[in-house]
């Protein structure tokens, strides 16, 4: 089984930065700020997901055909498509996906080669390079992600 590791910084109000390692390669990334309004998994569409360990699933985003990974943890209330879910809630369809800015997820996980400020907020710049590098390392094997937070 592969394994990588999203080691993030603490929170601001509009993002959470991070670095994601595997063996023989970094990224840096990109999440929406996490926010805990009691909905397991953290707030559906506005918050990144909580931290733990998650098994990575391939998938093909629907918006544009594109190879991503989706992270599933019911235990920590992420499942894979919404139907998974039980009445009580919580997310669904978590994805690591090619996106420079905040914006262009939904509480999916954004790589890129380094961070910058632009006139839009921080940003991961080259994501997909960086989203190739961890398709490549991944190859459809069987793969987990522990995501933690660093002080």
């Amino acid at each position: 089984m592969k394994h990588l590791l999203l080691e993030r910084k603490p929170t601001t109000s509009t993002h959470t930065e991070g670095f994601l390692s595997w063996a023989g390669g970094v990224v840096c990334t990109i999440e929406r700020p996490w926010i805990d309004d009691g909905t397991p998994g953290g707030k559906p569409y506005e918050s990144c997901i909580p931290a733990g360990k998650y098994k990575l699933r391939p998938h093909k985003r629907g918006k544009d055909g594109k190879d991503v990974v989706a992270l599933i943890n019911p235990d920590l209330g992420v499942y894979y498509l919404e139907e998974d879910m039980p009445e009580e809630g919580g997310r669904f369809l978590i994805l690591m996906h090619i996106a420079n800015w905040v914006k262009d997820i939904v509480g999916c996980i954004g790589p890129g080669l380094w961070k910058t400020d632009s006139a839009q907020g921080r940003m991961v710049k080259s994501s997909a390079v960086a989203m190739k590098k961890v398709m490549a390392y991944l190859n459809n094997d069987t793969a987990e992600i522990e995501i933690r937070w660093i002080v």
